[in-house]
Formats: structure tokens, sequence, C-alpha cells
């Protein structure tokens, strides 16, 4: 289920309970007013999978826009599962969502980084058609 502005208090229990549980942070919970600015621009995807009333998994995505041409790319950000939910095909049926809605929204491709020893992702995104890219790929960040 993609979550919307509307869905802020839901938004906001899927990270609390999934993303910031699964990075290990604690004592921190996010905004309602951030998650519906968040939550209100249609270039950001969240999309939640439940068990029950419960958050189980989560993908995030961006549709980024191109200087070189008017269609967008999708950034398949991160996915995330609950341990004890892994291997049901809840991360597969989250990537084929996210799909699924890069393409309605006329998005040329979508995209993915991860390392090559994270052999749970590779196979995830390997299981869910992904092609991988061949390079010579190196990460750097920024940090302040």
């Amino acid at each position: 289920m993609k979550l919307l502005e509307g869905d802020a208090d839901a938004a906001r229990q899927v990270i609390d309970k999934l993303k910031l549980a699964m990075d290990g942070v604690v004592g921190v919970s996010l905004d309602l007013a951030y998650m519906r600015t968040f939550l209100s621009d249609d270039r950001h995807y969240l999309i939640a999978a439940y068990a029950d009333d419960t958050p189980v998994g989560f993908i995030l995505g961006y549709r980024l826009h191109r200087v070189d041409g008017p269609r967008s790319m999708m950034l398949l950000y991160e996915v995330g599962v609950l341990e004890q939910y892994r291997r049901r095909g809840i991360g597969r049926a989250l990537v084929d969502e996210l799909k699924r809605l890069a393409e309605e929204n006329g998005c040329l491709k979508m995209f993915v980084a991860t390392e090559t020893s994270n052999g749970p992702a590779m196979a995830l995104y390997r299981s869910a058609g992904g092609v991988r890219v061949a390079s010579d790929a190196a990460g750097f960040e920024w940090s302040w």
C-alpha cells in the first residue's frame, strides 16, 4: 500500500517500527508534520506491507527528474522486511509494486545500488527481474 499525505500517522509507524528499529535507532520518532510534507511530494514513494494491522515491510523510492529528457527514473533507495517475515515474498512484492508505480508514472527505468556482499539483497533484486549492471562503481559520501 502506497502511503499518501493523509497516511502520515501510518507512515510514521512504519518508519518508527521498521526503518529506525532495523537501523538500531532508539528514542527517535518522526514528526507528523514532516511526514505529511514528505508524503505530499509525488516524487516520494513509501510503500508498506502489513500482516493484519502490523507493518512488516517497507520500500522507499524516489522518482528523479532528468536534465537530458522528460522521462524520470526511479531510485529504489531502501527496502526492509522484519526478520521473522523474510523469505515469504514480501520484499519481492514491494519491489514489484514500486516497479509498477514507476512504469505507471512514465519512468524510463528503475535502479538500485547495493554491495555485492549483500547476498539477500542481490537475490531479492534478481528475483524481482533486476539485471545486474557490470560496472566499476565506487561509493562516496559527504558528512557534516
